[in-house]
């Protein structure tokens, strides 16, 4: 059948990409990644030795910051018609992977405790694995989502720096980019204590399990309710994103070329 014929296309596709990657790494003087979860995963996946693999943490672009600035925010959320004016911030979509039934339950969970607070997500509302305005309507939650989809860079760091929180209880991750982005425009951040999150967040973040809601559910009331620990979220995530800078990214994959040419 046509269906049979994609799936074994697919299928040898994923194959021959798997060997020509492998090859490619196997040939390579030196391997670069960006976090010391991803050298273990390539490593382990392609058999490649670890003292072949450098890592190499991402940077921070400069334009996110702390800032203020009450109009923009104000158009956006008339943009999106918000329920309420403070928010939680949530960033990847419908993936699966990203993991939006789980805050979407813990936050039904404790509903009543949250009312104060809707919940904005970015990204694709929909995935052929998944569908946010489905899953909150499951929960009674469709008057407390806001789904805002892709939003520019400005639009991005105007959220981030007006959140009172931002959730990312991603299932994996190779690096984990959104939670320095929040982290350097001053928001306090939940996310998980699985794949490359704590090494990229430090102890600047809560961390949960991303398989547990309850647990989620019950990090989202203690931050948002306790004042002194969002201040020192904010303070400890400011210090973290501004060690990953792309100046000390270029420095090191320079060093890196300086050594396999010497």
């Amino acid at each position: 059948s046509s269906l049979g014929q994609n799936v074994a296309r697919r299928w040898f596709g994923q194959r021959w990409s798997f060997y020509r990657t492998k090859r490619t790494m196997w040939n390579a003087r030196k391997v670069i990644t960006v976090s010391e979860y991803s050298a273990r995963d390539i490593a382990t996946l392609y058999g490649i030795p670890r003292e072949k693999i450098a890592v190499i943490y991402n940077g921070v672009s400069d334009a996110f910051r702390p800032f203020s600035d009450p109009t923009r925010l104000a158009q956006l959320r008339d943009r999106f018609a918000w329920p309420t004016d403070r928010f939680i911030l949530f960033a990847g979509g419908a993936d699966p992977r990203k993991n939006h039934r789980a805050l979407l339950e813990a936050y039904a969970m404790q509903a009543a405790q949250l009312r104060s607070h809707c919940l904005i997500m970015l990204g694709a509302p929909t995935h052929r694995f998944g569908n946010i305005h489905d899953s909150a309507k499951a929960l009674g939650l469709s008057d407390r989502v806001v789904c805002a989809g892709h939003l520019s860079a400005e639009e991005l760091r105007v959220l981030y720096a007006h959140a009172d929180l931002f959730a990312f209880p991603s299932l994996y991750e190779g690096f984990g980019m959104p939670v320095l982005e929040a982290m350097a425009c001053g928001a306090p951040v939940i996310t998980s204590a699985t794949t490359s999150l704590p090494e990229v967040a430090g102890d600047a973040a809560v961390l949960i399990d991303p398989h547990s809601p309850e647990q989620l559910a019950e990090a989202l009331v203690r931050v948002l309710t306790d004042r002194a620990l969002r201040e020192t979220l904010r303070a400890k995530g400011f210090e973290r994103a501004k060690q990953f800078t792309w100046e000390r990214a270029a420095r090191r994959t320079l060093a890196v070329y300086r050594e396999v040419c010497r």
